[in-house]
């Protein structure tokens, strides 16, 4: 499989937590103290809090971990793209369980719409403008001129039980998107001459999952690891080949 650069867990319920403006800081609180009981000490050693106090944030171990917690959602990151190490899918469920539970204790999250992995990866392409590459592989669009900048994305989605197409506003399915882009673009970690390609896989829950959200994990991982796998193949098929460094 490809080298995941970057991977992001994301819960969101189906209603706001206007709770995280009183609780935020016990929240973060919470989450300080699995430092040297679950987490490494320097797991996460940088705390942020916007001016509402409706946003939270820990950053940590060389801004390899981020937890991002808002009156919206929850987000845990895993970032390798500038460190040393690499991506463990059974470590970091392991590690964001121990978080999801000091969460759970003080801010009570319940009623969950939508479980998210999202994950970045980096290939080396055989052109030496990889937007081009990309432009030629993807579409059949004539062109003269040197492409720039290039950016796809688009979603797939698992059809209902009844054969059709899934109510993104209340039915229960999953959600695969793709973005295929010039590394040039990144928001993050630009590097010129590599295409990057994004695969997000969402659980839409119908009725909402109020049971663990950890289970529902590893059952969506099942689903990551086939869009993953769909994805390097056809990158592969193109010529192109998985960075490892």
């Amino acid at each position: 499989m490809p080298l995941i650069r970057k991977f992001t867990i994301g819960i969101l319920p189906f209603t706001k937590m206007f709770r995280v403006h009183g609780l935020g800081g016990a929240a973060t609180d919470a989450v300080l103290k699995l430092r040297g009981k679950g987490l490494s000490d320097t797991y996460f050693d940088d705390v942020g809090i916007n001016a509402e106090r409706t946003a939270y944030w820990l950053i940590g171990n060389g801004q390899i971990n981020s937890l991002n917690i808002t009156q919206d959602s929850i987000t845990f990151t895993k970032d390798y793209h500038e460190a040393d190490g690499s991506f463990n899918f059974k470590k970091t469920i392991e590690d964001f369980n121990l978080i999801w539970k000091a969460l759970q204790n003080v801010l009570e999250i319940s009623d969950i719409r939508r479980i998210g992995m999202v994950a970045e990866y980096r290939y080396k392409v055989p052109h030496k403008h990889p937007s081009v590459w990309l432009r030629e592989n993807f579409t059949k669009y004539p062109s003269n001129l040197v492409s720039d900048n290039f950016s796809l994305r688009f979603e797939e989605r698992e059809f209902a039980r009844d054969g059709l197409m899934p109510d993104p506003k209340k039915a229960d399915f999953i959600n695969y998107i793709y973005h295929y882009y010039d590394s040039a673009a990144d928001a993050s970690h630009p590097k010129p001459g590599f295409a990057d390609v994004n695969v997000d896989v969402q659980r839409y829950f119908a009725p909402l999952l109020t049971g663990s959200v950890i289970t529902e994990c590893s059952k969506l991982h099942i689903n990551f690891e086939k869009a993953e796998s769909r994805v390097h193949e056809a990158m592969m098929k193109m010529g192109a080949f998985d960075v490892k460094s």
